[in-house]
C-alpha cells in the first residue's frame, strides 16, 4: 500500500468514526485499524525523509537541505 492509499484509508476511517450511532465494537476496531495505518505512513514517511537526505547529501554540497514543518 503507497502512502497515498493508506492516507486515503486513513481519512475514511476517520470519517466513518465521526458518525453518529456506530457500534462501539465497530468504534474501536476502526481506531486500532487507523492508529496502525497512521502508524505505517510515520515510518514510510521517516524514510522518505532519510532518503531525501542521502540524496543530497551525495550531492556533495550542490544543494543545502533545510528542515520544513508539515503542519
Amino acid at each position: 500500500m503507497t502512502i497515498d492509499e493508506a492516507l486515503s484509508k486513513l481519512e475514511a476511517i476517520t470519517k466513518h468514526l465521526e458518525e453518529e450511532g456506530l457500534p462501539l465494537e465497530e468504534a474501536v476496531s476502526l481506531f486500532e485499524e487507523g492508529i496502525a495505518l497512521a502508524a505505517r505512513i510515520k515510518t514510510d514517511l521517516d524514510q522518505a525523509k532519510l532518503k531525501v537526505r542521502r540524496v543530497i547529501e551525495e550531492a556533495q554540497g550542490v544543494f543545502s537541505l533545510e528542515d520544513f514543518d508539515l503542519a
